[in-house]
């Protein structure tokens, strides 16, 4: 099962306020095989929402479930976790992802366009992989702009056409740049 930090806070919540239900919802995270919880640093400050993750833990890891988990630092850098999470959170592998590169980003492009079954030239493609550079579901949704533009016209992609087409998206990008 793959559920995000909020949406587990959510329904954790929702059976905290629903007579009998904790149970429910206990007994049903205990029951995965594989668990994913995506944005776990979301957990900081929610003293409930943490110890119910972690009788859940416990109880999958005793089981010798997989437990895989998300979060946007390290778990050394977690703050307003319990000692007791962070330390079971250091028992596993830790890897940390950084911004692809380049060649990456590019790979990624040529890999989509084939399950999309689309063909963009190498200009276009080097423009958003350079325009582009931090983040995997911008690229995507780049691509599904593209997509979906090729789709309803049926012509044929130009640089400039994609450039007016994603500058939103770069213009965004380029306003929100820390270095500046």
């Amino acid at each position: 099962l793959y559920v995000s930090a909020n949406r587990f806070q959510t329904q954790f919540m929702d059976a905290v306020n629903i007579k009998n239900k904790l149970t429910d919802f206990l007994h049903f995270y205990q029951m995965i095989d594989v668990l994913i919880i995506d944005d776990v640093q979301e957990f900081a400050g929610k003293s409930g929402t943490q110890n119910a993750f972690f009788h859940i833990f416990s109880h999958l890891h005793n089981l010798g479930r997989q437990l895989i988990l998300t979060s946007d630092r390290a778990p050394k850098d977690l703050e307003g976790m319990e000692e007791r999470l962070l330390s079971r959170f250091k028992w596993g592998l830790s890897a940390d992802l950084q911004i692809p590169d380049f060649e990456t980003r590019i790979a990624i492009l040529k890999h989509k366009l084939e399950e999309k079954n689309l063909v963009i030239n190498d200009e276009i493609l080097d423009f958003i992989a350079h325009q582009i550079q931090h983040n995997i579901r911008e690229l995507e949704g780049a691509l599904n702009k593209i997509e979906a533009y090729l789709s309803l016209t049926g012509e044929e992609l130009n640089l400039n056409q994609v450039k007016k087409m994603l500058e939103s998206l770069i213009k965004s990008k380029k306003n929100i740049d820390p270095k500046k």
